[in-house]
C-alpha cells in the first residue's frame, strides 16, 4: 500500500477528535481496495429539488476530501428523514443565502452580484480544507483587482471554533471573507445547513465557482497541493493569469 493511500486519512485524522471505533472505521477505509481509474465517484445520481432540473452522477479527481459530520441525531422512529438534495452542479442559478462573519454582521451571497464568486465551504476540522487555505488566500489576493471574491463559508463546525479560529489565523488569509452558517450547533438538522439543503454538499473542502451573471461555473470537490483546478475555473470566466494587486 502506497503512502498517497493514507495521506487524506492522516490529514482528517489531525483534525478529528480521537476514539478507538473511529479510529478502526477510518483505517478500515483506509484499507479497502481503491478505484480504478484517475477519477473517483463521490456521489449517487440524484432527484433534483422541486422545480429544479435533474442531476447526474459525476465524477471528480481522486482528492483529499472530508465527509461532511451529521452534528444532529437522527430522527425518532416514524419522523420523516430530511432530504438532502444532489450536488448542484455548473448552469444552475447559485442559491442565495446569508451567513455571519466575525464580527457577526450578515453577509449575503446575493451582496456580490457582479463579481466573480469562489464560495468555499470548509470547516476548522477538516485537513483538506486547512491545507487548501494558503492557495485559497494566494488566488483571492492575485484576482481580486478583476472582481474575484472568496467566500470561506464554515459549514459542520461550532461558531466559537470557527472564531477562534479566524482570530489566530486571519492575518494570514486577510483577503478572504470568513463566514460561518448561522445555523450550525443550533435547532437545524444536517440537511438544514447552507452547505446542504441549498448546494447539496457531501464532502468538504467543496467550491462553487460563481460567475458574474449568478450562475455556478465550476464545482472543484477536494483539494491536493498543486491543485490548479480553481484557476483553470477562473480563467474560463475571463479572469486573466497576470497578477492583479
Amino acid at each position: 500500500m502506497t503512502l498517497s493511500r493514507w495521506f487524506p486519512l492522516i490529514l482528517s485524522l489531525a483534525f478529528l477528535p480521537w476514539s478507538p471505533a473511529l479510529a478502526r472505521e477510518q483505517t478500515e477505509k483506509a484499507a479497502a481496495p481503491a478505484q480504478s481509474g484517475p477519477v473517483q465517484q463521490i456521489e449517487p445520481a440524484g432527484k433534483a429539488a422541486a422545480g429544479g432540473p435533474s442531476r447526474q452522477a459525476r465524477t471528480v479527481p481522486a482528492v483529499p476530501v472530508v465527509p461532511m459530520r451529521t452534528i444532529q441525531p437522527a430522527p425518532s422512529a416514524g419522523a420523516a428523514a430530511p432530504e438532502v438534495i444532489a450536488t448542484l452542479e455548473a448552469g444552475v442559478a447559485a442559491p442565495d443565502f446569508v451567513s455571519k462573519d466575525l464580527a457577526g454582521k450578515e453577509i449575503k451571497l446575493s451582496s456580490f452580484q457582479g463579481k466573480v464568486v469562489v464560495l468555499d465551504f470548509w470547516a476548522t476540522w477538516c485537513g483538506p480544507c486547512r491545507a487548501s487555505l494558503p492557495h485559497t488566500q494566494e488566488v483571492a489576493h492575485r484576482f481580486k483587482s478583476q472582481g474575484v471574491v472568496v467566500l470561506a463559508a464554515c459549514t459542520s463546525d461550532a461558531r466559537a471554533r470557527f472564531e477562534e479560529f479566524v482570530k489566530q489565523n486571519q492575518a494570514k488569509y486577510p483577503d478572504v471573507v470568513f463566514t460561518c452558517d448561522p445555523n450550525e450547533r443550533g435547532s437545524a438538522t444536517y440537511a438544514e445547513r447552507a452547505s446542504s439543503k441549498l448546494y447539496g454538499v457531501r464532502g468538504i473542502p467543496t467550491q462553487f465557482v460563481i460567475g458574474r451573471d449568478g450562475k455556478i461555473a465550476a464545482v472543484i470537490v477536494g483539494y491536493s497541493q498543486g491543485d490548479e483546478r480553481l484557476e483553470e475555473a477562473l480563467s474560463k470566466l475571463g479572469v486573466k493569469a497576470e497578477s492583479g494587486q
